[in-house]
This record gives structure tokens, sequence and C-alpha cells, in this order.
């Protein structure tokens, strides 16, 4: 029922797509596992030239359900799982109330099944994916014992039993950083372990923007990046899935939120914990500015591995505002986004070499829709930046003479003493993207030169890169 969005998403300029694997998808029986839907996504993946980052749905851990939302469609375990309490016991909040969807982690048993699961998916994905098309593997999904993100201590960690014998042998006294520590180290350890060991590719997780606790970062009960990171040295990183809401209502984003630049900025440096690289795993979709804005400052700033919007049919935070329409038009917000990838696309190695350091900055305006001028030094170079309607840009500036501009609905411009005749012959300005290690031109840009200001202003009124070579 998906396969029209694989040519959507390279339409919208994206060059990957998420999609979702369910254990209860790979194993329908115990022992006998299914990959015939991984397979074909693969070959979709291929025919629309885009490469596939896989989410592992084992335990969802989200509002949807641990374990199940239900026994239908939205059932992630396998029904012999579900089934079977007695060999899979399941977790207990504090309030001594069994939860049926939750699995209790403290029993070996499940974990031993997905770790087979895993592993099973793992060798398959070594063996038939010749051409590397999956990228990388998200192991489930916003961890936490009882699924979803809430403040109620009660569902802070399991209380079964044998959870609470753990708890007092190794001398905790609170329920979070428990969770963290025990999720981590006897869940998803030894299941970052086989997936590695059969075959290693990059293996990350995500978690919701938020704090349960100071010092907690991540969202919901049980998660932690630092005590993640210490306990599973397999993971590759720790992504954040970060919604921008001016104001929340029952029925979800009642005023959208301005996305400023700072907001953006702040939520990864959240998520700069020790040898963590800050990824968008989840983001704003729809008719709004909040994606493509935070694609720039992801990318520029932080060098993040991952940037996906949440869904191409469903629009979150706001409601009925999908990228992609029943018909199979993009709309709403996709004009947007592909502006932004597009132009990320022609020259993402360079951008992501000089990520994060002083060679490289992002311009945009400080809040969405307004139009911005600004004065800047990059690595020595004085610009002057401008743009409006949506417009930014990333300019890097990696030594000597060589200024590279990405963006959309900016000018910039610049002043050096050898835009001056006869100097002024080896001024090269080129309309560029990368290719295959090295820079391609494609096109003569829109630039002129003020000799008596020793001034060089380009304009970028479409996604493309522009590469100056200074006299």
């Amino acid at each position: 029922m998906y396969d029209s969005l694989y040519a959507e998403a390279a339409e919208l300029g994206a060059n990957s797509l998420k999609v979702p694997v369910k254990w209860s998808m790979i194993e329908p029986e115990k022992g006998r596992y299914d990959f015939s839907y991984v397979d074909h996504a693969i070959r979709m993946a291929r025919q629309n030239g885009l490469h596939l980052v896989l989410d592992w749905f084992g335990h969802y851990g989200s509002g949807n359900g641990p374990l199940y939302h239900n026994l239908s469609g939205e059932m992630y375990v396998p029904m012999y799982i579900v089934s079977n309490e007695k060999t899979y016991p399941r977790a207990i909040d504090g309030t001594g109330t069994v939860h049926h969807a939750a699995a209790s982690y403290d029993s070996p048993a499940i974990v031993d099944r997905e770790v087979r699961a895993v592993r099973a998916l793992m060798l398959h994905l070594k063996r038939v994916d010749i051409h590397h098309v999956v990228t990388g593997i998200q192991m489930e999904n916003e961890i936490s014992v009882f699924g979803g993100s809430t403040q109620d201590p009660s569902l802070f960690r399991d209380d079964s039993p044998a959870s609470n014998r753990k708890f007092a042998k190794n001398h905790f006294h609170d329920d979070l950083r428990y969770s963290a520590w025990d999720l981590s180290r006897f869940w998803m350890r030894p299941l970052t372990e086989a997936a590695h060991d059969a075959y290693p590719i990059p293996l990350f997780l995500n978690y919701v923007n938020g704090s349960a606790e100071p010092g907690l970062a991540g969202g919901s009960p049980g998660e932690d990046v630092a005590t993640y990171l210490e306990n599973c040295p397999d993971l590759s990183f720790i992504g954040v899935n970060a919604y921008f809401c001016a104001r929340w209502n029952g029925a979800g984003c009642a005023v959208p939120s301005p996305a400023t630049t700072e907001e953006l900025r702040q939520t990864l440096m959240r998520f700069e914990v020790g040898r963590n690289i800050p990824a968008v795993t989840e983001t704003n979709s729809g008719n709004s500015e909040a994606a493509p804005r935070f694609a720039y400052v992801a990318v520029g700033e932080f060098g993040v591995p991952i940037f996906a919007p949440w869904s191409l049919t469903w629009s979150y935070p706001g409601q009925d505002e999908p990228y992609v329409l029943h018909d199979g038009q993009l709309a709403n917000g996709a004009a947007s986004l592909r502006r932004a990838y597009q132009s990320l696309e022609m020259a993402l190695p360079p951008i992501l070499t000089y990520a994060g350091t002083d060679k490289l900055a992002v311009f945009q305006a400080a809040t969405s829709g307004e139009p911005f001028r600004t004065t800047a030094t990059i690595n020595g170079e004085t610009m002057e930046i401008s743009g409006e309607d949506g417009g930014q840009a990333i300019v890097v500036h990696p030594a000597g003479q060589q200024i590279l501009i990405v963006g959309y609905r900016v000018q910039l411009g610049v002043t050096d003493p050898g835009l001056v005749w006869p100097e002024m012959r080896r001024l090269r300005v080129r309309r560029v993207r990368w290719v295959a290690g090295h820079w391609m031109q494609t096109g003569a840009p829109y630039y002129s030169v003020v000799q008596g200001r020793r001034r060089l202003w380009i304009v970028l009124q479409y996604p493309e890169v522009v590469l100056v070579s200074l006299p």
C-alpha cells in the first residue's frame, strides 16, 4: 500500500526513506522467518534511487503500546509472545497493576526471542543487500517500559518481583535512572550486540524531545542518553523526535510554532552528550516552515546523520496537511522541504565535512517567515547575507579565496581587493554540485561585480550551490 511513496520521496528530494519493520511481520510463527516485505522494500528503494533506514519495531515504546496497540495491524511482537503471559511475563506498574501490553524485560525469555529475530534479520540483510541499500537500523522507537511520554511516577519502571529484586540488589533509589540502566543493559545491549555481530551497519535509538527529570535527556521514562551510550557500545548515535508547537490542545497543535532558530539549535544541543552525534529522527511535517529551517540548522551546524520529518501521508503536529495527498500529488509544505533537501543534497559531503566548525555558518531568519539581513565573518572573510520568503543559506569558507554558498532566495555580498581589473580576470563563479568526489559545473549563476567598491554580489533564487574562487 506504500509502494507509490518511494517515487514521491525521491521527487521530494529525499535520499532515503525510513521504513518500519515489525517483529510480528518477519516472525509470523515461532522460529519461522519471512523477509519478503523487507526484500520488497529494498527492491522499491533501488528502483527509485533511494536508500533505506529500517525502523525495527520489536518493542514499540510509544503511546501506541509497547507490545501492541491492537491485535490486527498494530501488533509489534508476534502472537506467540502476546498470548503466552506465563513464558513471557508482563510489566507491573507502581500501583501493582499488570499491563498485558508491556513486557517485563527483567525476564530473559522475551529478550532471547527478540535477539534471535534481530540476528536473523541482520544476517538476511548481509546476504541479500549486496548494493547496500539499507544504511542503518533504528532499534525500537521511543523506548520506555509502559509506552508514552508520561509524568506519572507509577509508570517510571517495572515493579515486577524480578525487577524489584534487581532494583534492590544494585542499590538504586531513583526509578528513572534504574529504568535507563535496566533497559539499556539487559535488553538493548544484547539486541545491539547481536545486530552488530551479524552485520555491522549503523544502529541507533530515538528519544522524545523532553525530560522526565532534570539531567535525563529524552522524555519518556527510562530514556537517558549517557546511560544508553555507556551500556550499548554498538549504538552509533541517539536521535531526537522534536516537534515544535506554540500551544497544544487535545487534538494536536492549536497554534503553530514560529520555530525560532535558537529553539531549533537548543533542541540538538541537549543531545550533544558524550560521544553522541545529534540526529533528527522525527520532526514537524506538513504545511510549516519548521522542517526546512530545522534541516539547515541540523545539517549545517551539527552534521546530523539523519534528518527525517514525521511522515509523507500524515502531518504532525498539525493535522490534515500531508506532504503527499491521496492522489499522489505533493502538497502543503512539500515545496519548502524539497527546496531544502535538493539544495543540501547538491553539496552534502562538503557541508558535513565542515559542519559545526568556524569555517561554516547557517543563515536564516531568526523566526519563520521574516526577511533577514546580517553581516558575518567566516574564517576571516566578512560577508553580507540577506534573504526573504523562507530563504536560507549555508556558507562555507574552508581556506584561502574559496567560498561555497548553498541555498535559495538569498543573496551574498563579499568585498575583496582583487575585484578590480585586471586581477578580476581570475575570478571564477560557478554553479556546481558534488558528484563522485568532485565538483561538477552545472551552469552559470547570477552574479555581478561593482568594481568601484570591489564588491561581488551573488543571487541564489532557486535551490543551487555556487562555488566562488576570488582573485
